[in-house]
């Protein structure tokens, strides 16, 4: 009661694929199953959770990396120790961490502190700033437990997203510009097989890359062109020399991809990895002659509205407290980010009139035809008309929820869970009854 004993470890951060087999056995032994994706460190704080639960004065804390408090990693750890009557005491949210050691790299971590439910102060430190909240939320942001479990399909009525395309070719059926240019200028017939293709970088950064896109019953004819023919040896060697056998067996067909999902359509592109800099997550529109690479998201025969909603103020609120991170990146997650953001029903006129605000942002983009998405989106740099376009943007898709405006992203934040809750609850009623309805059939 009056004493103070500290223990005191330093517990490794192995991810799940760096694990080896007495790791996983750990592992196993801590949680006993559904441990597969965890982090190592997992262990640890389910362990601290355990021991201290019920003593009066107890409390633990860790440094981690900042995946045990973002994506898949928040529902499949944080439930198990807050269930013990135990909550947040204190966190800091995710900053570079690096020692004196000779050549290490620093990492992204956070410190989360856990204690018995007690009615002392809570405090977030951010950014050198120490903040008095009244709960800290899993995601180490101020608000409720609500925790996010991916989904397969789109909570709101929304279209699917796709999974951009992945050609595993050992870089054979991708062209650079002066590639692109060099083979055009000596076979000009080449063009018939040959499209833009598009990735997160290649979107942002604005350089131009093409892929050979060759249909079955093209193959023999597309392969007279030497270098055509070239590539696709290349491809095959590729895929022969792979380890995996799902590799392997692609090898007789060199011109598909290893996966694709690509419609000839227009599409949105959506990066899967983006700057934590940056308001806003830069967001393109493509024509149908564009492959998106497996480095970015892909939504075909779109509808600008949707647009409107994927780079609106509300979803970047969502992807920043819900969404994995790369480092302190945002890294965009189709179950995860969009599948579960919760979006209102709206008629066919609110749909027409978010489209306008879709052709605005574009508007302004095309206002500076000599800057990438990457300097347009500078948050110290982004043009005041494009900031504005954003912003008149932002209120109207907030204006598809309520007509009272958000104070700050707190409260954005703590609206759209109690929505997912809402929604997800809805969602669980309703499977419930198609079960027993064919049960009874």
């Amino acid at each position: 009661k009056d004493d103070e004993v500290y223990v005191i470890g330093n517990p490794p951060y192995l991810g799940s694929r760096k694990q080896n087999k007495d790791q996983k056995d750990d592992l196993e032994y801590v949680f006993g199953d559904n441990f597969n994706s965890l982090d190592y460190i997992s262990a640890w704080f389910y362990n601290a959770s355990r021991f201290i639960g019920g003593g009066q004065n107890a409390k633990s804390a860790f440094v981690s990396t900042n995946s045990i408090c973002q994506g898949d990693h928040v529902s499949k750890i944080w439930p198990r120790v807050l269930n013990q009557n135990l909550e947040f005491d204190f966190a800091y949210q995710s900053f570079k961490w690096k020692n004196s050691a000779k050549g290490n790299a620093g990492v992204s971590v956070v410190i989360v502190g856990v204690r018995n439910k007690s009615k002392e102060k809570r405090y977030i430190f951010q950014n050198g700033y120490k903040y008095e909240v009244k709960n800290i939320s899993p995601y180490l942001t101020q608000g409720s437990n609500i925790i996010v479990v991916g989904r397969s399909k789109p909570i709101s009525k929304l279209p699917e997203m796709n999974f951009g395309n992945m050609p595993n070719d050992g870089g054979n059926l991708i062209l650079s510009e002066s590639d692109f240019k060099e083979l055009v200028a000596s076979n000009k017939i080449a063009l018939k097989w040959i499209k833009k293709y598009m990735g997160a970088s290649d979107l942002i950064n604005g350089t131009k890359r093409y892929t050979l896109w060759i249909q079955d019953s093209d193959l023999v004819e597309a392969c007279k062109v030497q270098e055509i023919d070239s590539r696709i040896k290349g491809v095959v060697s590729h895929r022969l020399k792979s380890k995996r056998k799902s590799t392997k067996e692609l090898a007789p067909f060199p011109n598909r991809y290893a996966f694709s999902a690509f419609v000839e359509t227009d599409s949105i592109i959506i990066p899967r990895v983006s700057s934590e800099k940056r308001k806003y997550i830069p967001i393109g529109i493509l024509t149908s002659d564009t492959v998106i690479s497996d480095s970015a998201m892909a939504m075909y025969g779109i509808n600008p509205y949707v647009f409107t909603i994927l780079t609106s103020r509300l979803h970047m609120v969502w992807v920043r407290s819900i969404g994995g991170k790369l480092e302190t990146r945002y890294r965009y997650s189709i179950k995860l980010c969009y599948n579960t953001f919760p979006f209102p029903e709206i008629d066919s006129k609110q749909k027409e009139n978010l489209k306008h605000y879709a052709y605005s942002i574009i508007e302004e983009r095309a206002k500076h035809p000599t800057k990438t998405l990457a300097q347009l989106y500078d948050p110290e740099k982004m043009p005041d008309g494009l900031l504005s376009a954003h912003q008149e943007l932002d209120r109207a898709v907030e204006r598809c929820y309520r007509l009272k405006s958000f104070e700050n992203d707190t409260e954005r934040l703590e609206y759209l869970l109690k929505m997912y809750q809402e929604m997800s609850n809805k969602d669980t009623i309703f499977s419930k009854q198609k079960r027993t309805r064919k049960s009874k059939n």
